[in-house]
């Protein structure tokens, strides 16, 4: 393993060949090149104003920093919270934890790169997991930073920059969890979430005064002990009945874009269908290229539209409404035998199964007698009743008294439900029907889950369908997602899926691609059970016989 060999360097010239360098080599790209020849600097727009200096190092430096950046990978443990510079995160994944809060608070690191100088970057490597000798530290420190700090453009920066954050990643994460909120951070863009009112946003995270916002002083202590300071400029808290923006999406009820960006790709595709591709391309690179572009290189205006189309995709799914209507045209404008999307269309079968689904809603007095609503979802199970999670229909063992049922396209017809058997250590209750509404009820209609005979397994394709977050109006939700891990927990079976199980999603059925259920959407990762959990199929059958 090329870590091992890396972590087992002893001195410079043995740091030298393990990138495959005689020593007089190396030392030649680092010590006997002009800082001038080392690296290219030119500058980027920021959407805030100003400009990013971007230094890019030339082909020998970049070569070893590509080397050293995936050894650094393989060592590096990533934290929950991270979602910056680490495989399969990203702005959408960064904000998938924050959905459904009643408030976001967003503080912005100032001088985030230029504040990783050269002797951090040293110490870290003088630290475990490294524990190198000052000469290698030194070297290492060397080869990843320009002009005394790390510099964006860099392939080994934004590794580095994890690394140099685990420690305050760690804090921030022990300071969310005791304060029972959600934090993270995606490069210099921390993230705390929060359930409870305004007035209770816990003191140590934020001082709320009638004038401005005060970061607080356990948040600010944690930020500023890890050598950075936080940019008061850019500190935002967001409410419900405001946009609530998570690094550039909107999380009020699902990760999603601004609409001027909808309305650009609406644009962008009406001028190419009305005056043709080459006048389209023209008028669109007059207007927005000339002000915007940093390099000469300009791309093609299908080019744009693709990255466009893609990002939209990677935010929205390949079953938005939105992609999918933007994502035809697209496909019917350009040439055939190029690039086409993809993208799913709600199956007969899909449209069968979320007829059959049942929002439930509960109402209850909290410890403090004040009284709460709560949302899970719920599905007809082989004529013995409706299955949905025991912490949908109770708290603490205790059984809510007033639970009810309805169809999402019946929202004003609730049925009164009583729970017939509950299991919470399974986390799965069976209800019923109270006999008093039973009569218009047409149960042989909406049993249309049927179960799955074969074995689950690893990156196993599934669908999650449910409620989450409900609102009069919204359709069924149905999420495409992989098992990541299949385990067993305090003897219970359950697999993981690698996609969110969001609040009022619990209950939910996973079915396979054959539209046969598998198992039951539990708790997701930030409710405490560290995983997007799903109950398997067999536990069910055992819970119900």
């Amino acid at each position: 393993m090329p870590e091992k060999s890396f972590l087992s360097v002893k001195s410079p010239k043995e740091l030298s060949l393990y990138f495959n360098l005689e020593y007089a080599a190396f030392s030649k790209i680092f010590y006997k090149t002009a800082s001038d020849y080392k690296y290219k600097k030119f500058y980027l727009s920021k959407k805030t104003g100003g400009k990013r200096i971007i230094s890019s190092p030339n082909r020998k430096i970049k070569e070893i920093q590509r080397c050293l950046a995936y050894t650094l990978k393989n060592i590096y443990q990533v934290r929950p919270s991270v979602h910056g510079f680490v495989e399969k995160h990203s702005i959408v994944t960064n904000a998938m934890p924050h959905l459904d809060k009643k408030f976001v608070l967003n503080l912005d690191i100032k001088n985030f790169f230029d504040s990783i100088h050269f002797g951090r970057v040293k110490h870290l490597f003088m630290s475990q997991p490294f524990n190198f000798v000052h000469s290698v530290a030194t070297v290492l420190a060397q080869i990843c930073c320009f002009e005394n700090k790390l510099p964006q453009g860099a392939p080994t920066s934004p590794i580095l920059t994890n690394m140099i954050c685990w420690k305050m990643d760690a804090q921030l994460q022990h300071l969310a969890k005791i304060n029972h909120c959600t934090y993270t951070r995606y490069v210099d863009d921390i993230t705390f979430s929060f359930t409870c009112n305004k007035k209770q946003i816990p003191k140590s995270i934020l001082i709320q005064p009638e004038s401005e916002l005060v970061v607080g002083q356990d948040l600010k202590i944690i930020i500023e002990k890890n050598g950075f300071e936080i940019n008061l400029a850019k500190l935002r808290l967001y409410g419900r009945n405001q946009r609530m923006e998570v690094t550039g999406l909107t999380t009020n009820e699902f990760p999603n874009v601004r609409r001027k960006y909808i309305k650009q790709i609406q644009s962008m595709l009406h001028a190419w269908r009305k005056y043709g591709y080459g006048l389209a391309e023209k008028d669109f690179k007059e207007k927005y290229y000339k002000k915007h572009r940093a390099s000469q290189k300009i791309p093609s205006f299908e080019n744009v539209i693709i990255g466009k189309l893609a990002f939209l995709k990677s935010v929205r799914g390949l079953r938005s409404q939105v992609f999918i209507k933007l994502a035809k045209q697209f496909n019917d404008l350009t040439e055939s035998g190029k690039m086409k999307f993809n993208y799913i269309e709600k199956t007969k079968d899909e449209t069968d199964i979320s007829n059959s689904l049942w929002v439930i809603e509960v109402l209850y007095n909290d410890k403090n007698g004040i009284l709460k609503a709560g949302q899970g979802t719920g599905f007809y199970f082989e004529n013995k009743g409706l299955i949905t999670c025991a912490h949908v229909v109770s708290e603490n063992d205790e059984n809510f008294e007033k639970i009810n049922a309805f169809q999402f396209d019946k929202p004003s017809k609730k049925y009164l439900l009583k729970i017939k058997k509950i299991d919470n250590h399974r986390d799965i209750a069976l209800c019923e029907f109270s006999d008093c509404t039973m009569n218009d009820i047409q149960i042989n209609k909406l049993d249309s889950i049927t179960v799955s005979n074969d074995q689950i397994s690893q990156f196993l394709e599934v669908k999650l369908f449910g409620f989450p977050a409900y609102k009069i109006g919204q359709t069924p939700y149905i999420a495409d997602a992989k098992i990541a891990t299949i385990y067993t927990q305090s003897a219970v079976s359950k697999f993981e899926i690698d996609h969110q199980i969001r609040e009022g999603n619990s209950g939910g059925p996973i079915l396979n691609k054959d539209n046969k259920l598998i198992g039951v959407a539990l708790e997701g990762a930030e409710k405490g059970s560290g995983s997007n959990g799903c109950l398997q199929l067999d536990e069910i059958v055992k819970f119900i016989n």
